[in-house]
Parts: structure tokens; sequence; C-alpha cells
């Protein structure tokens, strides 16, 4: 008979309620990071994509304006070899400036903030309530 009474108060059915609301809250935030990181490396890859096709056609082009280059300023007595000696030094500091700034925009994490974010307040709204 204790037994009984005890399987069936109130505390014991509260605290197996809070076990399993705890369980399927572990379950969704698990699913909302999986969900978050999904979309954050889509994202990713998508502009890495991106980026690809637009550097392909944006190197042709350069090449064509350096080809360009070199000849407008041989053309004003310079010798070709100078000309392309010049204008590789401008290609060149061009390149090293855009490389760094790209770097810099490349900098946000991967880890799902969000949910990290809400894991840490169910965790804590989940000790007031024990408490």
């Amino acid at each position: 008979m204790p037994h009984d009474a005890l399987r069936n108060s109130g505390l014991v059915r509260a605290l197996a309620d809070l076990l399993a609301d705890l369980s399927d809250l572990v379950h969704k935030e698990l699913r909302l990071a999986r969900a978050e990181l999904t979309e954050k490396v889509s994202a990713k890859l998508q502009a890495s994509v991106w980026v690809i096709a637009a550097s392909v056609l944006g190197f042709i082009a350069i090449l064509l304006i350096v080809q360009g280059l070199v000849f407008a300023i041989s053309s004003y007595g310079f010798a070709l070899h100078w000309a392309c000696l010049m204008v590789a030094a401008i290609v060149a500091a061009l390149g090293a400036a855009l490389f760094y700034h790209g770097r810099s925009l490349a900098d946000e994490e991967l880890l799902p903030t969000r949910t990290i974010r809400q894991v840490t307040r169910d965790i804590e709204t989940a000790k007031e309530q024990l408490t």
C-alpha cells in the first residue's frame, strides 16, 4: 500500500512529467540545432558557388584588361617587358588587398548560436522549476 500511495503522489507524477518534458525539449533543441547548422552550411555552400563563378569570369576579364594595359603602356614608348612588370606589380598589390578584404568577410562562425542561447535558457528555466 505505501508503494501505491508513493507511486500515485503528485510529486512523483510531476517529476515524471518534468523528465518527459525535458527529454522532449532536448530532442526539439537537437532538431533545431541540426536545422540551423544545415541552413548555415547551405548558405555558405551557395555563396561559395557564386564566388567561384564570379572569380572565373573576373579572372578572364582581368586578363583582358591587363593585356590592354600592357599594350597601352608600351604604346607610350616603354619596352614591352617593362610595361608587363609595371602592370604585374599593380595587379599583385590589388590582388593582395582583395584577398585580405575577402578573408575579413569570411569570419562568421558556423556554430548554431541561437540554439545554444535557447538551450542555455531552457537549462536555467529547468533549474528554476526544480528549486
